[in-house]
Formats: structure tokens, C-alpha cells, sequence
């Protein structure tokens, strides 16, 4: 079970080459505009950690975080952070460095974006998520979103996790819970609250635990509280420690006046004192909930490497029939099974990020590439010829692969002059051949 509990976390921050964590939830703001909080949360053991003078290893790492709209950025931020240690090999993935920021922005649909950038290494880690800004402009009781934090301590210095009533609030981006982090912290904001003379005093508060069909799992009552104003901030604490594995919904409802408003967020159980078929757990975890969109984006880098026979059922297979190839996916591909990762999995996510991070342009993700599909289907080049532009030959370069069927060459030239590398011609089995391949460097 325990190996089953890592393999799960590893999953959970290596989808799609998510390697860190963010999350976000929508607050009023002045006038029309709303705010937004973004969290990351960030594995230590990704930074590349360099001996500095005071004898420390150092990790200077760029965040940014930003709002785009029609390929416009609209609101956007950006800081530093120094990681130290005296010892990398104290560093662990379990390790996370949590980060946030606020921005102010006009109501909408947007594309948020995090970008985590190593300095050290220059390499850069993206997420990407499409995210609805709500409006706050109605007279109405209104309930904010919902923020997951893994603790709340009270607080006299101000600090980017402090909120103006005097508490620390460090947000949980990943949103599981379980037994290493029992108690669910969540932090919410209602506005528009019917107050004064001629209103109760009291509103009342129910939490509720639903599971991902909107069942009630868990109903913790009626709770009355005194009105302070026409708004109030609510911070509870759940314990979540007796739940199973899987994946669930806090409800918090308001309820005034005859008026009653609720937010939902979605949160993840990972208990390992518990036993529960693997499969199910997976199917939870990873892929219930997601569209049949977001199954095919996964599935797009895996054809590389996937069967034939593979590609076919997949093509053929409706939503479950999708969501349980992929689960299933990796079950013949582990090549040591008594470790606690897959390791053939996280090589096969390793060169997917690299091909998304060094191949990727504003039209193409890497993967899709040539050069992507290369590294994702055979792996990183036993060594490498670089071309550069000239008067009489286009930029080109030769890929060497000494161990693969007993050595082959992989030639791209940049045909357009836009820097986009082509295959023009390989050795390999089943790949384009092209002898005379020297007419596509020719200016």
C-alpha cells in the first residue's frame, strides 16, 4: 500500500509534466473588478542546487504568473525566490515550497498561466489552466470561492500568507489531504449580508463532505453565527483523516433571511491505512471528473510509444473505455515493480518535459514536433552535430543514437528559416529515408 500511496502522489505531480502544484479561487475586489489568489506549491527536488561562498547550495528560482486573454497578457507577476541547504541530499520530493500572488482583474474567462524557471539549470517548468473570473457587481448575498489550506496560525508580522484580521493562511495547491495532513482548513468570504436593525442578528453555516456523484458523505450541521457587518470571512477545520481514498467535495452553505448560497471545491483523500482496490483508486484520483478532451490531450505523447493495437482501442473506446486504457497503460511497462515508482514512467515524463520545454513554440507544444517525437520515442541522442546558418547551407543538425539498432542517425533541417527543426532523413526502422537529404540544407 505504501508503494501504491507514492506511485499516486508521483502521478499526481508528473500528469501532463505538471511537476508543481497550482490552484486558485476568486474573491470580491474594489468596484467591478475581482481578485484572484494563485498558490503554487513546488517541489524542492526539481531546483538544481549550486555551492555558493557562504558554503550553502543555492537554488535561484523565477515565478511568474500570469492572466491572458485573446493572446493578450492582461494581468501578470513575477518574483524570486532563494531555496538553501547544507546538504542536497536532505532534499525530497515530499519537500514543497508553497508560493502565492494576487491579481486584480475585470470579470471573465481567462487562461492563467505559472511558470516556475530555474535559474541555475535555465530550464522551465508551465502550467496552463483556463480559469472563469466571476463578478461580485450583484446587491445579492454572495459567496466567494472556496481556499483548501493545510494550516492557519495566528500572526502579528504581515507576510504574503497573512489575511487582515490577524491570521497566517498557507493554501494547499494540491489539495490532498489524508493522513500526513488530517485537517482540512477551508476559507471562504460572503458578501452583500443582510445587516442592521431591521435583520436577525445570526446567519447560519452547514458544511458538508459530497462524494464526486454529489452524495452526502458527511453533513456536520447547523451552526449559528453573530452578524459582524455586511460581510464576513468563514474559516473552518474538517478532519478528513476517517475518509477513504478518493477524490470528494466540500459544500459550505450560507443560509439568511430566507437566502441560502454555497460553494463547492473538489479536494483528494490519500489514506494508506487503508485497503483499496488499485485500480479504483487510480480511476478516482486521476482521471474521474475529466473530459473526454483532457483524456485525449494525455493520451496525444503516449501514441509514441503506445502499440498499435493500443492506438486502436483507444480511437475506438468511448469516455470509461478511454479512462481505463490509460490507467492500465503502464501496468506491463514497469519495468522493476517492487520500487515505489514506475520507473519507465517517469523517463517517459522526464522527456516529455524536455520536449515541451525546448521544442514548444507559441503554435506547436513540443511534443508534437519532430524533434519532440524523437526524444519522447527514443530517448536523448548519444551525442549531437549543430549546423549553424550560413551563406550557402540552412541550419541543420545530426542526432547520433549509438544504442539504438546498433546505431542510427536522425538529420533536421530548419526548411522555413523559422527555426523549426524537420526530419529530413533517418537510418531508423520505419522513419523517413531520404539519401539524398543534403539538397534540403542547400540556401
Amino acid at each position: 500500500m505504501r508503494k501504491l500511496i507514492i506511485y499516486i502522489l508521483l502521478i499526481f505531480s508528473n500528469l501532463l509534466s505538471q511537476v508543481f502544484d497550482m490552484d486558485c479561487a476568486v474573491f470580491k475586489g474594489d468596484e467591478n473588478v475581482s481578485v484572484i489568489e494563485v498558490i503554487l506549491l513546488i517541489p524542492r527536488n526539481i531546483f538544481k542546487f549550486v555551492r555558493s561562498d557562504d558554503g550553502f547550495y543555492r537554488a535561484d528560482v523565477e515565478i511568474r504568473v500570469a492572466l491572458s486573454k485573446d493572446d493578450t497578457v492582461k494581468a501578470w507577476d513575477m518574483w524570486r525566490i532563494v531555496d538553501k541547504t547544507d546538504d542536497t541530499t536532505k532534499i525530497k520530493a515530499s519537500q514543497k515550497i508553497p508560493e502565492m500572488t494576487t491579481l486584480t482583474i475585470e470579470p471573465g474567462e481567462y487562461e492563467l498561466y505559472g511558470v516556475i524557471i530555474d535559474m541555475n539549470k535555465n530550464i522551465k517548468y508551465v502550467r496552463k489552466e483556463k480559469v472563469n473570473i466571476r463578478s461580485f457587481a450583484s446587491r445579492e448575498p454572495i459567496i466567494s470561492d472556496i481556499e483548501l489550506c493545510s494550516s492557519i496560525s495566528k500572526t502579528e508580522s504581515k507576510n504574503k500568507f497573512s489575511r487582515y484580521f490577524g491570521y497566517d493562511l498557507v493554501p494547499n495547491a494540491s489539495s490532498v489531504f489524508g493522513l500526513h495532513a488530517p485537517i482540512l482548513y477551508p476559507y471562504c468570504e460572503i458578501y452583500n449580508i443582510k445587516f442592521g436593525e431591521n435583520y436577525r442578528d445570526q446567519y447560519s453555516i452547514n458544511y458538508q463532505i459530497l462524494d464526486i456523484n454529489d452524495n452526502i458523505i458527511q453533513d456536520y450541521g447547523i451552526v449559528k453565527k453573530n452578524k459582524p457587518g455586511n460581510s464576513v470571512v468563514e474559516i473552518g477545520s474538517v478532519n478528513v483523516s476517517s475518509l477513504r481514498s478518493g477524490i470528494y467535495k466540500l459544500k459550505i452553505s450560507f443560509i439568511d433571511e430566507g437566502d441560502t448560497i454555497f460553494a463547492v471545491k473538489k479536494f483528494y483523500v490519500v489514506n494508506e491505512t487503508e485497503e483499496k482496490n488499485v485500480e479504483q483508486l487510480l480511476v478516482d484520483f486521476m482521471y474521474s471528473g475529466m473530459s473526454e478532451e483532457e483524456l485525449d490531450r494525455i493520451f496525444g505523447p503516449l501514441k509514441y510509444i503506445a502499440t498499435d493495437n493500443e492506438i486502436k482501442r483507444y480511437k475506438k473506446a468511448n469516455i470509461e473505455g478511454k479512462r481505463q486504457i490509460l490507467i492500465h497503460f503502464w501496468d506491463s511497462r514497469d519495468p522493476d515493480p517492487t520500487t515505489e515508482v514506475n520507473e519507465a514512467k517517469l523517463e517517459f515524463m522526464k522527456r516529455l518535459e524536455y520536449a515541451n520545454t525546448n521544442f514548444g513554440n507559441a503554435y506547436t507544444e513540443g511534443w508534437k514536433t519532430d524533434m519532440g517525437r524523437i526524444i519522447i520515442q527514443y530517448g536523448f541522442p548519444s551525442e549531437i552535430e549543430r549546423y549553424p546558418s550560413s551563406m550557402e547551407l540552412k541550419p541543420y543538425q545530426i542526432w547520433h543514437y549509438y544504442n539504438v539498432e546498433g546505431g542510427v542517425v536522425f538529420i533536421f533541417v530548419d526548411k522555413s528559416g523559422f527555426g523549426v527543426m524537420e526530419l529530413v532523413h533517418s537510418t531508423a526502422r520505419k522513419e523517413i529515408h531520404d539519401e539524398e537529404w543534403q539538397r534540403w540544407i542547400n540556401q
